[in-house]
């Protein structure tokens, strides 16, 4: 998945339900309106975003990608009105704005964001949303990798390890527990379980998966979600692809039948 298209509508064949957008009471005029109301941002780094945004699209190549990110967390913004949208994919999304210079704004900084609400909300952020398209995405997926691993994202991994080959072979040793606080946390835990339960099924479970193959490892997460719950293959992989928006993009997934694996599925 490239990284706007998660903002790109697409057609399927049997459509996959996220999480109902409530507009509910807005973030700045709740309980912990105090709490933001202190949020310290680095206005320098909000000028960076500002310029580096100000280049062409044809110049935003890694470098200028390794430069927005870095500088991104600390960075202060604006929040948009409504403060929370459902973007064409059907997610949540916190607007943020750059905002103009010399603009008086209520600062919101993500890297405080990310512990206060974020996380337990299920929102991804979209910046300098508008009729076009954004000038940049974070899934909640990405706001989850940040809250664990403090960036957006993590190139080395041994999820989906690519030395070691989809089929078991012999002498492999398979360890299989539960994803700790570290991999998967309570909220995110919550939120993938309404998820499926929104969309018809019942009672999901999670474990993790550790392969080893001499030197080698790699480690998946697994559902006990499997083809025969949907209506049709292509709905079944909506479903798994959708579910990636929730987790780190470095993750990789799979379903497993609940049988298969003895003591080794416990709820979500």
């Amino acid at each position: 998945m490239g990284l706007f298209d998660i903002f790109k509508k697409t057609e399927t064949e049997k459509s996959v339900k996220p999480a109902e957008v409530v507009q509910a009471e807005p973030i700045a005029d709740s309980a912990n309106k105090d709490q933001l109301n202190n949020y310290a941002g680095d206005l320098e780094k909000t000028a960076l975003i500002e310029t580096l945004l100000n280049q062409p699209a044809a110049l935003r190549d890694a470098e200028w990608a390794g430069n927005f990110l870095s500088n991104l967390p600390l960075a202060s913004f604006r929040c948009g009105t409504p403060q929370v949208i459902a973007g064409p994919d059907g997610f949540p999304y916190f607007q943020l704005f750059v905002p103009a210079p010399g603009e008086e704004f209520q600062s919101f900084v993500i890297d405080q964001m990310v512990p206060d609400f974020l996380i337990k909300r299920g929102y991804g952020i979209v910046i300098n949303p508008g009729t076009g398209q954004p000038d940049w995405i974070l899934s909640y997926g990405d706001i989850l990798n940040y809250y664990l691993n403090g960036s957006f994202f993590k190139p080395e991994s041994p999820f989906g390890n690519i030395n070691i080959p989809e089929e078991l072979s012999k002498g492999e040793e398979i360890t299989i527990g539960q994803p700790s606080e570290f991999v998967l946390p309570v909220p995110s835990r919550k939120l993938l379980r309404e998820f499926f339960e929104l969309n018809g099924i019942e009672n999901p479970k999670v474990l993790l998966m550790i392969r080893k193959n001499g030197e080698e490892v790699s480690q998946d997460l697994a559902f006990n979600i499997t083809p025969e719950f949907f209506e049709s293959e292509t709905h079944y992989k909506n479903m798994m692809q959708t579910v990636t928006w929730y987790l780190p993009r470095h993750y990789s997934i799979l379903g497993l039948q609940d049988e298969n694996v003895e003591n080794g599925f416990m709820p979500l």
